[in-house]
């Protein structure tokens, strides 16, 4: 860190001198314009026209010998914004590791090989994050999470075990979306170029969001689980079917409205998705009851169903609490 003397001008106007090195490092020379801002109680200076950098990491195999490890790793590098990823081994790269790199990458949005030999893999991300804005994402990611949990208890009204299969191909494709969704939060959180760009106002937004985005691939997660164990029931018919009905109805509106209250600031709507939750616990307790009647198999299928829709419904209820946070934040 360097210290700075502030001046003042005879027309009164404050000055202070940039640290070369600092300057040069941005490619900023002069005439270049910067913004001034002031954030809490520091003053902060932003290229007009940022600079492009480009983040790059070097994954050595040696460092992740277990197949699967080099897989998260790429993952957690593509996440926390790394642009290319260069994968080295010792020698020639097993067969089972370049099936990993090569999985992983088939699981990212935007991510290229542009690179690939015996000994080495290069990858390559070509997502912009100036082309989304995070509030978009969530609306999106939110609808099509809500739409899965609709299918997927449709599927079990009806018994139709291909739309409940579709509901969890989706679901599970919803992963690809989560990971973009943070990678581009993280990319905010290291520029406050990019912050702008993806139309998020300040550091507490940016860190309520980094929290939903938690919250709502959770919500993807369970969806999807219901889905998958929808797939081995048969038709679901009375009570039961209709109880489990409204309770995901009831989940559904919770997801709607927790985010609405995220995005619209609306602090009655948050608290609404909160005293939601009483009636979930109620008829999540009706539909236990009356599955001790049936069949042991179908019983412990059906608990897990009830069980997995009641945490979407307490993630709904996360999300609100992030709205909430949000709003007092300010």
């Amino acid at each position: 860190m360097l210290v700075r003397t502030i001046q003042t001008t005879a027309g009164g106007t404050y000055m202070v001198t940039l640290p070369k090195q600092f300057v040069k490092s941005l490619g900023l020379e002069k005439k270049h314009v910067v913004r001034v801002e002031l954030e809490d109680d520091r003053i902060v200076l932003t290229p007009t026209t940022p600079r492009q950098s480009i983040l790059s990491k070097t994954i050595k195999i040696t460092d992740f010998k277990d197949p699967k490890l080099l897989g998260l790793a790429i993952v957690n590098f593509y996440i926390m914004g790394h642009d290319v990823a260069q994968v080295v081994a010792n020698g020639k790269m097993s067969l089972a590791h370049k099936r990993s790199v090569r999985e992983s990458v088939e699981n990212l949005v935007g991510v290229e090989i542009v690179e690939d030999y015996a000994d080495r893999v290069v990858l390559q991300s070509l997502v912009d994050p100036s082309k989304f804005e995070v509030d978009q994402l969530l609306e999106r990611f939110t609808q099509l999470s809500r739409a899965v949990l609709r299918d997927a208890v449709n599927a079990l009204q009806v018994g139709d075990k291909t739309l409940a299969h579709d509901a969890y191909e989706r679901g599970a494709e919803l992963i690809r979306l989560y990971r973009l969704m943070m990678r581009v939060c993280f990319q905010a959180l290291r520029s406050s170029a990019v912050r702008e760009m993806v139309k998020v106002k300040d550091a507490p937004s940016l860190a309520v969001r980094i929290i939903a985005v938690r919250e709502l691939g959770r919500v993807a997660y369970y969806c999807m689980k219901i889905a998958e164990r929808v797939e081995e029931l048969e038709r679901c018919e009375g009570e039961i079917a209709a109880v489990v009905r409204e309770m995901a109805e009831k989940t559904d509106r919770m997801l709607d409205d927790s985010l609405k209250a995220l995005l619209r600031h609306d602090l009655l709507l948050a608290s609404s998705v909160i005293d939601g939750m009483d009636n979930v616990r109620t008829l999540y307790s009706r539909v236990f009851k009356l599955l001790l009647k049936k069949p042991e198999k179908e019983a412990h299928t059906l608990g897990l169903v009830i069980r997995a829709i009641r945490a979407v419904a307490g993630y709904g209820v996360a999300l609100a609490d992030d709205a909430i946070l949000e709003i007092f934040s300010k």
